[in-house]
């Protein structure tokens, strides 16, 4: 698998990955709703819960595959982008485990754990498991786009939508700015890949026309 290839897909793996486990483990956050902390410490909520809950820390690995191809892909901005992908995931995998955590603290606790801690306390737990799982990687995710944007050789529509796509990364505590952000970040991806298929075709075009010739 080639580095251009390898940076798309981790991108897009933690794209959709990560919006797939947040909606399914489906922790509170937002405005307080009793009814949404009681299902989510349901126990019948928590097989769902554990299973997307890893699916969210395992697609997080994306951005350490995408950071480790972007010191090659763009050798100037790559020594920044690295570290950030680093902090991205680790970020992520310590969200993933706070609001998978408090959905298996409920099953093992039994009756005493799920008398004795209030809803309101697991709206807390759950909204800063949020916060770290979704909002603190696209804090990292954000200034990386931003550095692309100055220093990386992407087409024009890309690097134009870098800026605002990487403000929504560092402002998505606000939530609204998840499309634009997680939006950037998949057509990236898809993008890299394209042009490894793209670059590939015209290899073996070019490598056809030499032996006709």
């Amino acid at each position: 698998m080639t580095t251009t290839r390898k940076a798309g897909l981790g991108l897009v793996v933690y794209v959709i990955g990560t919006l797939a486990g947040f909606m399914g483990v489906a922790a509170p956050g937002g405005d307080y709703q009793p009814d949404a902390v009681a299902g989510y410490v349901s126990s019948g909520h928590f097989w769902p819960a554990f299973g997307f809950g890893y699916l969210g820390v395992l697609s997080a690995l994306g951005l350490l595959v995408f950071g480790h191809a972007a010191r090659t892909l763009w050798p100037r901005a790559g020594d920044v982008v690295w570290p950030l992908m680093i902090a991205g995931a680790a970020t992520s995998v310590v969200g993933g485990f706070v609001i998978t955590g408090v959905v298996v603290s409920f099953a093992e606790g039994g009756a005493p754990v799920s008398a004795g801690v209030p809803h309101p306390v697991v709206y807390v737990f759950g909204e800063v498991g949020n916060l770290l799982a979704l909002c603190g990687p696209a804090f990292f995710v954000g200034v990386a786009a931003l550095v692309l944007a100055r220093a990386a050789g992407l087409p024009t529509w890309l690097r134009v939508w870098a800026v605002p796509a990487g403000l929504c990364g560092i402002l998505l505590p606000f939530y609204f700015t998840i499309p634009v952000y997680m939006l950037w970040v998949l057509a990236l991806g898809i993008w890299l890949v394209a042009r490894k298929e793209q670059e590939a075709a015209a290899v073996g075009l070019g490598q056809l026309q030499e032996s006709l010739v």
